[in-house]
Formats: C-alpha cells, structure tokens, sequence
C-alpha cells in the first residue's frame, strides 16, 4: 500500500512536468528591436509583430507579395497585416499583435534609424503565442522589407511551455525586395526630394536582394547622406526577448502535494524524487 502511494505522486508529479504550462500562467516578456545599421546604413519603418501559434505564414518566397506584404513593403504600413492576422486562424487561436516603434530620437518617434532601438512588453500564453513573427519596411527603398519567411523561425516557448527566448540576428541577406516596384528614385521612401509618384510597377515575385546600390549616396530626410550599404553579411536588425519567467506548472503542482508527501514519509521512507 505505501508503495502505491509512492508510485502515485511520483507519476502525478512526472505528468505535470510533461504537461504544457496553461493561459493562466502567462509569462511577461520584454521584445527589443534594434536597428543594427552603421550611422549612414538603412533605417526600418516600426514593426508589425504578430504573436501566434505558429500557423501565421504571411508570405512566401518566389510568390507575389499580397497587398498586406505590399503595403509594408513599400510604405511601411502595418495595417494590412494587422488586418489579415485579425481574420487567420492564429489571432482566432488566441494569438496577439502589435506595433514597435523606435524611441523619440533627432528624427522623431516610430522609425529606427541606425543605431535606434525599440521594445513592447507583453504577457504571452507559452501555447497560443509560442512563436514570434516580425515585418517592417527597409529605406531608402521603394519596396524592401525584413521579415521571418517561416512562421515557425523564432520560437520563444518550447512544446512543454518553457520561454526560450534569446537573440536574433538579420544581415543584409535576410532583406526581402516585394517586386511590386522598380528600383530607383520615383517614389521611393526615405530620399531627399523624392516625389509622392509611383516607382513603375515591377509585377515580379519576393526574392532575397540587398543591393541598394542606385540609392548610394542620397539624402535622407534624417539628414545623413545613405552612403553604408547593406551587405550580404552587414548585421541590420537584432530581436531580443527576455522574460520573467512564471515558476512552472509541475512544481506549483508539487506544491500542492508536499502535505501528502509529508504524510507518506511519516507512514513509511520513500525513495527520493529526481531534481
């Protein structure tokens, strides 16, 4: 009998370290973005970030850029892809998003010029915001974005409902061109003097492309000439998240059952638990 009793803690206690942890206990984490680029480098629009459960694919290489992707990529405008992730499976899951600007700096609030950095804390359910998903729009540029291709890239809890977390590194090589647009000065954001006109539409496909070679050496509203092109290897963008971190299902668990295991080890030893 008292070794029943032994063997049902022990498979209670084993079960709820197995188990992933609840929306009840959500963990608080801190998203920072920071703008890697050298002082004359490429600045980034705010960010869409969309917290999920990994079913969010808002874009495929080697297809056309939806109007969400579109929107971002040639404006910087978020709001076609807060609209498609309200209307996905992922938001109807319980997923989450929102917007991340850069701190007040000589340009203003919202765009992370070089060097700038911006954070959003957020309390995240370890299953139904499991994975991270970001998109802004890279200037001077007439349709560039960075983004996670696969939903599932950044991964912030594991399957058993532990925050992973960490830091993320983008180069030059992770830049997406849309192919909405041509390449050049008409129309294209972030230039001295560009005029409010459409680039010619491109009516190409997303593919990687860091050459930004024909806006070298313009002028930016920020008033630095863009003269520190992004290479293939230049870091541009670094995410970091941090969390406090809830103590775990299996030991709140464990918790609850230290009265029994007193009780069991005044009836008769038992074997001790692993750490």
């Amino acid at each position: 009998m008292q070794k029943n009793h032994a063997f049902a803690l022990s498979a209670l206690l084993l079960a709820a370290g197995a188990a992933p942890l609840s929306s009840a206990e959500a963990a608080q984490v801190t998203l920072s973005f920071s703008n890697l680029s050298t002082a004359n480098g490429p600045a980034l629009s705010p960010f869409f970030v969309a917290l999920h459960d990994g079913t969010f694919d808002a874009f495929d290489i080697g297809t056309t850029a939806s109007a969400a992707i579109e929107a971002i990529a040639e404006m910087g405008n978020g709001a076609g892809l807060s609209s498609a992730f309200a209307a996905s499976s992922a938001a109807a899951a319980g997923g989450t998003s929102t917007t991340v600007t850069a701190a007040v700096n000589a340009f203003g609030p919202g765009i992370f010029l070089p060097g700038a950095k911006g954070s959003v804390t957020l309390d995240l359910d370890p299953v139904k915001n499991r994975y991270l998903s970001y998109f802004a729009m890279v200037v001077p540029s007439n349709d560039r974005f960075v983004g996670n291709d696969s939903p599932t890239e950044i991964e912030l809890f594991d399957a058993q409902g532990h925050f992973t977390g960490g830091t993320f590194v983008e180069n030059g090589s992770s830049i997406w061109d849309a192919g909405s647009e041509l390449d050049g000065t008409t129309g294209a954001a972030f230039l001295v003097g560009s005029n409010a006109a459409d680039s010619p539409a491109q009516n190409g496909i997303i593919r990687a492309n860091h050459d930004f070679a024909v806006y070298a050496g313009l002028g930016t509203p920020a008033g630095y000439n863009f003269t520190d092109l992004p290479g293939a290897n230049t870091p541009l963008l670094q995410i970091s998240a941090v969390s406090q971190v809830p103590v775990p299902a299996a030991a709140w668990l464990f918790g609850s059952v230290l009265p029994l295991f007193g009780w069991l080890r005044r009836r008769a030893p038992v074997s001790a638990l692993p750490a």
